[in-house]
C-alpha cells in the first residue's frame, strides 16, 4: 500500500493536531501519525502531553496551589481555615478522572 502527501505530521498531540487540521484546510493532502498507546494498549489521540502529562499534571498542580493559598493567601483576605491537610487519594482520583475525560 503506497500513498503520498502533501504534509506528514508526527505526533497528535496539542501542536500536531492542529498542524494536521490546517493543512488540510489549506487543501493540501495530509496525514497525521501518532503511536501513543494508553495503558489498554489502544491507540489514542494526543500523545503524552493530553494523556498522561499536562492536563492530568495540571489537575495535580491546580490542587497544589489550592493548598498552598489556604495555608498562607487567604488570611491576609480575612479568611481564617483550621488545618488544612492533603488527601492524595482523592488528588490523584481528580487526576485520573480528567485523563479519562481527555482520552
Amino acid at each position: 500500500m503506497s500513498q503520498s502527501f502533501d504534509v506528514v505530521v508526527i505526533g497528535a498531540g496539542p501542536g500536531g493536531y492542529i498542524a494536521a487540521i490546517r493543512a488540510a484546510q489549506l487543501g493540501l493532502k495530509t496525514a497525521c501519525i501518532e503511536g501513543w498507546r494508553n495503558p489498554k494498549q489502544q491507540l489514542k489521540l494526543g500523545g503524552t502531553c493530553l494523556n498522561v502529562g499536562c492536563i492530568p499534571s495540571k489537575a495535580l498542580l491546580a490542587s497544589s496551589e489550592l493548598y498552598e493559598h489556604a495555608l498562607h493567601g487567604m488570611d491576609e483576605h480575612g479568611i481564617s481555615v483550621g488545618a488544612v491537610k492533603v488527601d492524595l487519594a482523592k488528588m490523584q482520583a481528580l487526576m485520573e478522572a480528567k485523563k479519562a475525560r481527555e482520552s
